[in-house]
């Protein structure tokens, strides 16, 4: 089998499949997409610490799924060699009868939320039922239960992926216990929110600023959200509006606030990290590049772009 690039290899391999995007968000990438980043001729949308985090799901008889991160060149691209590397250790497992992959550099395990995230997500692009912990889940949020400490991640998971645009669900988040609440925000922020259930989570904002503006990344309430933890403008509401709230910084003024406020808190420290992060997103590099030629930025961003080199 010719390993020429990750999408014609996956087709190749006679199995059908669909990629999520497993970095900022989990979701599917369109199919188009992601075979124009596979050849090379476009940069990966979603970058995370100048990698794409992939979660492969495949199947021909029964499904299977691999987490794959690959790295990123200067210009976004996914880097060819590691593909390669990667394509050869799954062409020698597929010879080997195996479904799983040894240790490699290539693939990763998602953090908790992320796995039980991408396992709804995945349940449904099949046309799966949910897991068995729905039921417990949904039951809480309806009332009929009130045990909330019983409930699993994958259930509140589950509950998010097929409730989350029904109007009972946006009535539970406006009087949902913190910690549920808190569950709930990190699965939604994987989704486009509708404007009744953001309006819910934006009345729920003070209990869990973070954690919620997180959840209104896909929303109407988005940009407001992002204005509220550029109030905050420690490091940790900082890294949400990187990680989580990144097109609002598409609007040339609240970026320059958030690299204003990056410049200086704790003598910018925390600026080459945001910066190199940023800068790979396609919608943002053309902006961030200039401002590295930016003669008119302040002091305090010029120390911190300094920082860079």
């Amino acid at each position: 089998m010719e390993l020429s690039n990750l999408a014609d290899f996956l087709a190749a391999s006679g199995a059908r499949y669909q990629i999520f995007d497993m970095g900022r968000r989990v979701r599917p990438l369109p199919q188009a997409d992601f075979e124009r980043c596979a050849k090379g001729e476009c940069p990966y949308p979603y970058p995370l610490q100048r990698q794409a985090w992939l979660g492969i799901l495949f199947w021909q008889q029964q499904p299977y799924v691999w987490f794959v991160r690959l790295g990123l060149d200067e210009q976004g691209l996914l880097n060819q060699g590691d593909a390669a590397q990667f394509m050869a250790q799954v062409l020698t497992a597929m010879q080997q009868g195996k479904d799983t992959l040894p240790d490699n550099p290539y693939t990763f395990v998602p953090n908790e939320e992320k796995r039980a995230a991408f396992h709804s997500q995945s349940r449904l692009y099949l046309g799966e039922p949910a897991s068995i912990y729905y039921e417990d889940a949904a039951a809480f949020a309806n009332g009929q239960r009130a045990d909330w400490q019983a409930i699993g991640l994958q259930g509140l998971a589950d509950l998010v992926a097929r409730d989350k645009n029904t109007t009972w669900f946006a009535a539970f988040i406006t009087q949902a216990p913190l910690p549920v609440l808190e569950a709930l925000a990190i699965q939604l922020e994987n989704y486009v929110i509708e404007p009744a259930l953001a309006d819910a989570l934006w009345q729920r904002f003070n209990d869990s600023p973070l954690l919620i503006g997180r959840a209104l990344g896909g929303s109407h309430l988005r940009d407001d959200a992002a204005d509220r933890l550029l109030e905050k403008a420690d490091i940790q509401a900082l890294m949400v509006v990187a990680g989580r709230l990144w097109e609002s910084l598409e609007t040339p003024s609240r970026l320059d606030c958030f690299l204003e406020k990056a410049a200086q808190l704790e003598g910018g420290r925390h600026f080459p990290p945001l910066f190199a992060d940023l800068v790979m997103l396609p919608s943002l590099r053309p902006e961030l590049l200039a401002k590295l030629r930016d003669p008119e930025r302040s002091d305090a961003l010029t120390k911190a772009i300094g920082r860079l080199f």
